[in-house]
């Protein structure tokens, strides 16, 4: 991170409706075609007929000398999320009439895959044009191949897309030195990480987790101080809803579940609006409700926001799981009112979220106080306030003991706090 980055920059009303209403229809605006050659990647065809590159190349590109090395580079390619995903960006762009603004799907050869959670996204060229297609478990997202990179002045870095999961996908010219990529939210909240472009094709995939709509980018080049703010990019070609799924919003779990997802800045969650409502937790104007979907839990908070007088901020944090991912586990989640949101001495309030086998019904949750606190578990997750008089270290455990409708325990053990 920086601090010497330049002002924020707001985006302008009718700019930001306009992205929101093509998130909620799925429908981009058309550019000016600008064909991009790349070097192709060697291919195979397999016996379903899908093209899928066999690795990822690592060859001079075609103009200008090579890159810096990058030993950190580590680019892989996933043919069977290449494939999936890529005939789901290809059905999208059919279902809505566009075929003619993208070259045949046995024209695109993918590069590598980037996937983080629910989201992947796949950098591909298509006859020569780099693009990128991202998919989570309900939505398609495709970069415009006609649509020419936006560059800020001076710099050597393009950009091609950023989606509505805050996925920001671009090119870097050959031969230049890949800066940083810095995000930061109209309510502060700030991430930088390297850009890692193929030596192929110089495309780059960063997962930066932020609202689109009130996210700068910028370019940092370490050790020099202040960054470049980057333009906004091409509007991409479609952005549909190819599997819809969806949650109640009706009840007070629900509504609130909703809003929270809707309106965090970070971390945007995909698929927001398929998460099932659980827990819900009010007191002293903070909110925590928790959500499930698919196996993947979700915790979204709520807070005045001390930054920015008369509102409030919402932050939202994804449970990664994996095939390890043991059934019961505590979920992340800060102490709101805390030192930095500058809110009153005293008036913090930290709450205690945890995934709990489905089959539950009641947990008593024992913060080593000598008593203990008894939480309703909704679909394998519970909520509670950790005690105004306990204080826990980021090490502490806490006693679980999780009971089904029969009474039967169906889990007892510590969890660390996180």
């Amino acid at each position: 991170m920086s601090d010497h980055l330049p002002p924020r920059r707001t985006l302008p009303d009718d700019v930001r409706d306009r992205l929101r209403a093509e998130v909620r229809q799925g429908i981009a605006k058309r550019r000016p075609t600008r064909v991009w050659y790349a070097a192709a990647a060697a291919v195979v065809v397999l016996a379903v007929g899908a093209v899928v590159a066999t690795q990822v190349i690592r060859q001079q590109p075609v103009a200008g000398p090579p890159p810096a090395p990058d030993p950190g580079n580590h680019l892989t390619l996933d043919a069977k999320v290449a494939t999936s995903s890529l005939d789901r960006c290809w059905a999208a762009v059919r279902a809505a009439g566009k075929e003619d603004r993208v070259p045949p799907r046995e024209e695109w050869v993918p590069l590598f895959t980037e996937v983080l959670g629910a989201d992947s996204v796949v950098a591909v060229t298509a006859a020569g044009k780099p693009m990128f297609c991202e998919t989570t478990a309900t939505t398609v997202t495709l970069s415009d191949p006609g649509a020419a990179p936006a560059y800020a002045p001076g710099t050597h870095v393009g950009l091609l897309l950023h989606s509505a999961t805050g996925v920001v996908a671009g090119v870097v010219d050959a031969g230049s030195a890949p800066p940083f990529l810095d995000s930061r939210t109209e309510g502060g909240d700030n991430m930088s990480q390297s850009i890692r472009p193929s030596t192929v094709t110089g495309q780059f995939v960063a997962m930066t987790r932020s609202a689109l709509w009130t996210t700068t980018l910028s370019l940092e080049n370490p050790p020099a101080p202040g960054g470049t703010v980057l333009p906004t990019p091409p509007p991409w070609l479609v952005m549909a809803v190819d599997r819809p799924v969806t949650a109640e919003r009706t009840s007070p779990a629900g509504r609130a579940l909703g809003e929270c997802l809707n309106f965090a800045e970070i971390e945007v969650i995909p698929d927001a609006a398929a998460y099932a409502p659980g827990p819900l937790l009010e007191a002293d104007g903070y909110q925590v409700v928790l959500g499930r979907h698919d196996g993947r839990v979700v915790v979204c908070a709520a807070q005045p926001d001390r930054q920015r007088p008369g509102k409030t901020k919402y932050r939202a944090y994804i449970d990664y799981t994996g095939p390890q991912t043991p059934p019961a586990r505590t979920l992340p989640v800060d102490t709101l009112g805390g030192t930095e949101s500058e809110a009153a001495q005293g008036k913090a309030r930290r709450p205690y979220v945890a995934a709990l086998p489905t089959t539950a019904v009641k947990a008593t949750i024992d913060f080593g106080i000598g008593t203990s606190v008894e939480a309703d578990v909704v679909d394998g997750m519970v909520a509670t306030w950790v005690p105004q008089n306990v204080h826990l270290s980021l090490e502490a455990m806490v006693h679980v003991q999780a009971r089904d409708a029969q009474g039967k325990v169906v889990y007892d053990g510590s969890l660390m706090q996180m």
